[in-house]
């Protein structure tokens, strides 16, 4: 309880929670100075804020090597492992396990369903945020709407309009899931495409999501790209 109330503190402040979504969405080692300057406050203010995210492990940071003598600083990144917040506790990370265990249980046909399942999950995040029906939204609406729905998640959505359809790149650099990566990263990244595929599936028709870089191959990033076809 007391690690809980230190980050529930640590994220009070209305700049520091500013900072810490920054630095979370950015796919880069940040500088005290990257901070001070995203945000308009003195350098001293930013390390301040940094230090507070620093103690209670939501973040981490490493000393930057320059080669040009004098004291280096310090770069910034999301720290590896998630925190997680719920009243009362509740321990999700187990039930993933046990259910991913469970899948692993009926092999490939397992694995099947709950990619099923998830994106009968993505088109219910969709539904779940609409008052009408897909079909009378504006095309504009609904990109926003795939933004909105694809940053809770941690992704960064890129739209283009091409000859062959609606082009989509996400990208996400923290994954939500990186605990599961370990020992169950197959099953893990097949459902998170899947939920993908319905939020896509379901705002414009049938859609062809691929991957192009994985976290599990040694990249910063996992790279989706999907064409909705005209």
């Amino acid at each position: 309880m007391n690690s809980v109330l230190k980050v529930t503190g640590a994220l009070a402040d209305a700049t520091r929670y500013s900072i810490y979504e920054y630095i979370l969405k950015e796919h880069r080692d940040l500088t005290v100075q990257d901070i001070a300057a995203q945000f308009g406050i003195h350098p001293n203010v930013a390390r301040l804020h940094l230090t507070k995210l620093e103690d209670v492990n939501l973040i981490s940071s490493c000393l930057q090597k320059t080669g040009k003598g004098g004291r280096p600083g310090k770069l910034y990144k999301p720290a590896e492992r998630a925190v997680q917040l719920a009243f009362p506790h509740r321990d999700y990370q187990l039930l993933s396990d046990i259910l991913l265990e469970a899948l692993e249980l009926f092999g490939e046909d397992g694995v099947k369903m709950a990619e099923a399942a998830a994106q009968k999950a993505g088109r219910r995040s969709v539904e779940a945020e609409m008052k009408g029906t897909v079909s009378s939204l504006p095309n504009k609406e609904r990109l926003q709407l795939l933004k909105t729905l694809t940053a809770r998640i941690g992704y960064t959505a890129h739209t283009e309009e091409t000859e062959k359809g609606l082009v989509v790149q996400f990208a996400i650099y923290n994954c939500p899931f990186k605990e599961l990566l370990q020992e169950k990263a197959a099953a893990t990244c097949r459902i998170h495409k899947a939920f993908l595929q319905g939020i896509m599936d379901t705002l414009f028709g049938p859609a062809v999501l691929s991957q192009h870089s994985t976290m599990l191959n040694g990249c910063k990033e996992c790279i989706y790209q999907s064409v909705a076809v005209n």
